[in-house]
């Protein structure tokens, strides 16, 4: 795949178009849905797929309004208003098309059972629920194939209010020009993890560029602190894998719009 949201952006296309089957292939658990599939996706590939999707058990106005938006976020705007399950198996309908495409072969050509392979794709959103302020989910896909020398991984973060069901991004956290401040402690942050134990003198000895190390978005919220997550390869070299640094709240007070934040809404 070129990019780990092109699935998320085209299925709002087709959504409209998958009307919901009799017996649906998506098992519901509690408030959690999964789909599995196998697939021949050509002559030399099968193409394995599995989701799993958690929701909010709590019902209210702010829930609601949160699933919405990761519905949207998620699905498409489409998909507002339809079903978790339509909106799966119009996800699953639309990355199947996209492999198809992707690894489509010429089958005129001599055909060796060498080259044959496997294909999958795992996509999960699960629901972290640290306090009763915020809401996170996690969104999280894995690609991988026999033809490719490693898989691929990407987690995306989604924070909410739980009180008003809006969805925080450093726009509505941060005061203008936070930017500085953070990326500061967040290469601080780094520098703790990794050189508190003195075996590393220099980050860059072991592939990390904390220079990278900005605000990039993708972070969750938990009682009193933010913690954001890089993809592999964003800071650091494939083989250290993803990166995480955690900033207390309580040393962004400066910077943030409303502080009641710190400490449960004190």
């Amino acid at each position: 795949m070129k990019h780990p949201f092109l699935g998320f952006l085209t299925v709002a296309v087709l959504l409209a178009g998958c009307a919901p089957k009799e017996e649906s292939p998506i098992r519901h658990v509690s408030n959690t849905y999964s789909l599995h599939t196998c697939d021949t996706l050509n002559a030399l590939s099968i193409l394995r797929m599995d989701f799993e999707i958690e929701w909010p058990c709590r019902e209210d106005s702010a829930i609601e309004a949160i699933r919405q938006d990761v519905m949207a976020q998620v699905f498409g705007i489409d998909a507002v208003g339809g079903t978790i399950e339509n909106a799966i198996q119009c996800y699953s309908d639309t990355l199947r098309e996209q492999y198809r495409q992707e690894y489509a072969v010429d089958e005129s050509m001599g055909l060796e059972a060498e080259e044959s392979g496997k294909i999958y794709h795992r996509t999960t959103l699960s629901i972290d629920d640290p306090c009763e302020c915020f809401l996170n989910f996690q969104l999280y896909e894995e690609q991988g194939s026999s033809f490719a020398p490693h898989d691929s991984h990407f987690t995306y973060y989604l924070c909410y209010d739980r009180r008003t069901g809006k969805r925080i991004t450093e726009r509505e956290l941060f005061k203008e020009g936070f930017e500085p401040a953070l990326t500061k402690l967040l290469s601080r942050s780094f520098w703790y993890q990794h050189g508190r134990s003195g075996r590393v003198r220099s980050l860059e000895n072991i592939g990390m560029d904390v220079t990278q190390a900005e605000p990039n978005g993708n972070f969750f919220i938990g009682e009193d602190y933010i913690t954001y997550f890089f993809q592999e390869n964003e800071i650091a070299c494939y083989a250290e894998g993803p990166q995480t640094a955690t900033v207390p709240l309580e040393d962004l007070r400066e910077w943030l719009n409303d502080t009641t934040i710190i400490h449960h809404h004190e």
